[in-house]
């Protein structure tokens, strides 16, 4: 299994922004010099949620400052963007970094957003998907004939080329059932998020790309999940608790009840179990430690000593058949920076190795 770090820059504490990008910065550094796998950058705008307002320019900068882990977007969101321009961007990324561009996409799923650039939300699956299109066609064939609903181009060839050929992976991002089967009918690895996201779907997903004639195991599934390591159970979820609420409280802010043009009925149901789950721990009803253990969203809680927290994992490689690479969401809502550094050390020390150390055993072994 792959271990990557997601980085969502949010700013829940109103510090200065100076001050929270040289601690993702220090994160990007630790990963790269312990030999996790990836760093994932999310897009967002707008909002406290998540200050990323170019993937792009933050990847620049860790393709020239990293040597090691590989440079991955979760997501760039391709409807805020002219995808010629993607095309070129991110192949000069993936040059800059010697292959080592990891190309996560999606449509995104805020209003506020779209509203912020003008783009009417109902275009957004539209969009993404001539957007993809354009992009892959740019990086497969070298040159963009395409005429559109949103994009009309006449033989433009987008330099440079990407390092990696034909082109870096590509990995469609879902939390939606419906969207999750896209990815497979389209040929991608996937991101999704372990919190939102029952085994099911990504079954169904290596399904559909078998019924294809694909190798399923050839393609990348990344799962995304809570994590953070204490040597004390109770003090990791003392020190947890509040940024978790504070996650669950934006995102069912900024997460539209319906007006989804897929997958409406999904979103709306997450809108509605979300606003019941703070509403209950609000009045007291479910402690946090419950929420961690049982309930709706408990698969995604990586939280706890390294003992649990490894148990936990290995349950969810056995649940999530597939899953390539773990995507760990530790730097979440204001926690402490020294507090995260601490945990992604004994993260890497006391759960990262001894697993790899178990499958390099595991793949040695003689079968048969």
């Amino acid at each position: 299994m792959k271990f990557g770090l997601l980085h969502l820059f949010e700013d829940a504490q109103g510090r200065s922004e100076r001050a929270f990008l040289a601690e993702n910065v220090e994160l990007v550094d630790f990963a790269d010099q312990v030999g996790l796998d990836g760093v994932w950058l999310a897009e967002h705008h707008f909002s406290d949620y998540g200050v990323m307002p170019s993937t792009q320019v933050f990847a620049s900068y860790l393709a020239s400052r990293t040597r090691r882990v590989r440079i991955g977007t979760g997501v760039a969101v391709l409807p805020f963007h002219n995808p010629i321009r993607v095309a070129e961007e991110f192949a000069f990324i993936d040059l800059l970094s010697d292959g080592r561009l990891d190309f996560g996409v999606g449509r995104g799923y805020q209003p506020g957003e779209y509203a912020g650039y003008g783009i009417p939300f109902a275009e957004g699956t539209d969009r993404f998907r001539e957007s993809l299109a354009i992009v892959r066609q740019a990086w497969e064939t070298g040159k963009v004939t395409h005429a559109g609903k949103h994009f009309r181009f006449d033989g433009v060839t987008p330099r440079p080329r990407p390092f990696q050929r034909p082109h870096p992976p590509i990995f469609g991002a879902s939390f939606n059932p419906e969207t999750i089967k896209y990815q497979a009918l389209q040929r991608l690895n996937l991101l999704f998020s372990i919190l939102l996201a029952p085994p099911e779907p990504i079954a169904e997903y290596r399904r559909i790309l078998r019924d294809q004639g694909e190798e399923p195991d050839a393609y990348r599934i990344g799962g995304l999940a809570f994590v953070y390591v204490d040597e004390d159970r109770e003090r990791a979820l003392r020190d947890f608790e509040a940024p978790c609420m504070w996650y669950f409280r934006t995102f069912s802010r900024l997460i539209p009840a319906a007006r989804y043009p897929d997958g409406e009925g999904f979103y709306r149901g997450l809108h509605e179990t979300l606003k019941a789950y703070v509403d209950l721990y609000d009045r007291g009803k479910l402690p946090f430690a419950t929420m961690v253990d049982e309930g709706p969203f408990s698969h995604g809680f990586l939280v706890g000593t390294p003992e649990e927290v490894r148990t936990k994992l290995e349950r969810l490689r056995a649940s999530y058949e597939g899953m390539t690479d773990l995507l760990c969401w530790t730097r979440l809502g204001g926690l402490d920076h020294k507090r995260v550094m601490r945990s992604m050390e004994l993260l890497v020390e006391k759960v990262v190795a001894p697993m790899r150390r178990d499958d390099a055993a595991a793949s040695a072994a003689p079968r048969g």
